[in-house]
């Protein structure tokens, strides 16, 4: 009987199947970003950002430098 006993496979605690989980949710996440990085409508959707960025630091540089020039023909009168 005690060699009965002794042949059960042992049982996975909750922590052991807690971590599996972990662990097969964050390759399912990483397959999942893979997929997406490489994707045509992210690529687009980067292209778009990146251009209405250029747009808008190019927009803030002409301000500023009519800023600079206001100021600078004001201090002057």
């Amino acid at each position: 009987m005690e060699n009965d006993e002794n042949k059960k496979p042992e049982e996975k605690t909750f922590q052991d199947k807690a971590e599996q989980w972990i662990d097969k949710a964050e390759e399912f996440v990483d397959d999942t970003a893979d997929k997406i990085h490489e994707s045509e409508t992210y690529r687009k959707a980067n292209k778009s950002v990146e251009n209405a960025t250029k747009k808008l630091f190019r927009k803030a540089g002409k301000l500023w430098g009519k800023s600079e020039h206001y100021f600078k023909s004001r201090d002057t009168k």
